[in-house]
């Protein structure tokens, strides 16, 4: 079998601001006119949020005699051509280490070389839109393809006569969502009940079991400069905390602090009110303006600031995220977490508006749900994670929220998702949000004298 062919992934994905920007999956068939020994490809393209992804090809010969199945992941950059005369902005999706899945050619294989997947955008455009398929040839030359169809893949697609064009059954996700352990988000959702801070919750005993889920929430969302930006992420961090809480079916204690209502006493409130069960669950969330403790070069931590006005004294009204961790640690809860998107940089710098996300059309797709009983209900011990080390800003907009908060949600839907191959930790989740944190930070354009860098900075004491 002659295998200069390199069927070359199209896809077209819409890009629209909003909370769907976590998973997007993708049928696309198409053909290359000059190569006619294999007529035509169908692939699934399975893309994260944050850029990360995989695709699968399959083909067959003229014939029908010969099938295959290609496995790669895929590199996501963005950049700038003239076409047509026109300038552009573009996004490639290449293609990186193949394998086969499916090889039923007698014939042995030369390397499956890698494609990339091309779209436009003018920059009166308010999305990406497709621009052509090629494929590099062993020559040098390029052959240009076709799409002949494409279609958005939610949760009733995932039929097994569609998986298995793509996946073996011995396959991690083939066995996640035909397994009948594997449930859907539960049908009944446990009661949520919400302080906004305007009066302390009564002292409450919670009991061992069933397991509670507490969110302590502060958010600076009347700030005239950052007040958009962290809307949105209190948008993204309530609905994800919520859909856990249903999926899990654990009761939810919500405490939002913000509006009218943000200032260090309703924060000091909230903590001092906070009584968990020594199984339950306690996450404290902050986006607003932060600063680096100056005084103490010890300090990677961001202070909180915490100021109603701006006549307030700032030194005062003030939480380090330490402090916070220490008094929730004191509270005996079996799981921590201390989450925080704010600035880390020296006192008086503004937050900055950066750069969005490249945004894909969401797919309707439910969590692996041992993987989130494993996460949330088997682990023990405690998180700290901030957006920025000492020195630098934390990013953010007005369309997705803080970088920080974006990419960690992003990452948790993709370890959560029944692609993954094995049982998530905090570790791997925090990391890779760290990482792509720091990817889409250095897209930002600055001055000589700024860094656009921005590093999350977090500890996992974690065990099982």
């Amino acid at each position: 079998m002659k295998m200069l062919i390199r069927p070359f992934l199209f896809i077209a994905v819409l890009f629209f601001s909003s909370k769907s920007y976590s998973l997007t999956i993708y049928e696309i068939t198409y053909e290359f006119k000059n190569l006619t020994e294999f007529p035509k490809y169908t692939a699934m393209l399975v893309r994260y949020g944050n850029g990360t992804g995989f695709m699968r090809i399959r083909y067959s010969n003229k014939a029908n005699t010969e099938k295959f199945v290609v496995d790669m992941q895929f590199n996501e950059v963005e950049g700038r051509s003239k076409i047509d005369g026109l300038p552009h902005l573009t996004m490639q999706f290449k293609g990186e280490n193949p394998k086969y899945i499916v090889n039923s050619s007698k014939e042995k294989q030369e390397i499956y070389n890698p494609d990339v997947l091309w779209f436009k955008k003018e920059s009166t455009d308010k999305n990406f839109k497709p621009w052509g398929v090629t494929s590099l040839n062993s020559d040098g030359t390029f052959e240009y393809g076709k799409i002949l169809f494409v279609k958005v893949i939610n949760t009733e697609d995932l039929t097994k006569a569609f998986v298995q064009n793509y996946f073996l059954p011995t396959e991690s996700f083939y066995t996640n969502l035909f397994s009948s352990t594997s449930t859907n988000v539960a049908s009944t959702k446990p009661p949520v009940t919400t302080n906004t801070g305007s009066t302390p919750s009564p002292p409450t005993t919670v009991a061992t079991t069933p397991t509670k889920l507490h969110f302590v929430l502060v958010a600076n969302t009347n700030d005239p400069r950052i007040g958009y930006s962290v809307q949105k992420d209190v948008v993204n961090i309530t609905s994800q905390i919520k859909d856990v809480a249903t999926f899990l079916n654990l009761p939810l204690n919500l405490v939002e602090i913000s509006g009218t209502k943000f200032g260090k006493a309703g924060v000091e409130t909230a903590l001092n009110n906070l009584k968990p069960g020594t199984n339950d669950i306690v996450i404290f969330y902050y986006s607003g303006h932060g600063y680096s403790n100056d005084r103490n070069a010890n300090e990677q931590y961001p202070q909180f600031d915490l100021r109603q006005s701006r006549f307030d004294d700032v030194l005062v009204a003030t939480l380090n995220a330490s402090e916070v961790l220490t008094k929730i640690k004191s509270k005996n809860a079996r799981l921590n977490l201390v989450i925080t998107d704010c600035c880390n940089s020296s006192l008086g710098l503004l937050k900055p508006e950066g750069k969005n996300f490249a945004l894909t059309t969401k797919s309707l797709m439910s969590w692996e749900k041992s993987y989130c009983y494993d996460l949330f209900m088997k682990s023990k011990g405690t998180v700290i994670a901030t957006a920025a080390k000492k020195g630098q800003y934390a990013y953010g907009n007005t369309d997705v929220g803080g970088y920080f908060t974006s990419n960690l949600i992003i990452s948790m839907e993709k370890y959560l998702s029944k692609f993954q191959t094995s049982t998530p930790t905090w570790q791997e989740i925090i990391a890779e949000a760290q990482t792509t944190t720091v990817s889409l930070s250095l897209t930002n354009i600055c001055t000589a004298n700024t860094s656009c860098r921005q590093d999350p900075v977090y500890v996992v004491s974690v065990n099982k």
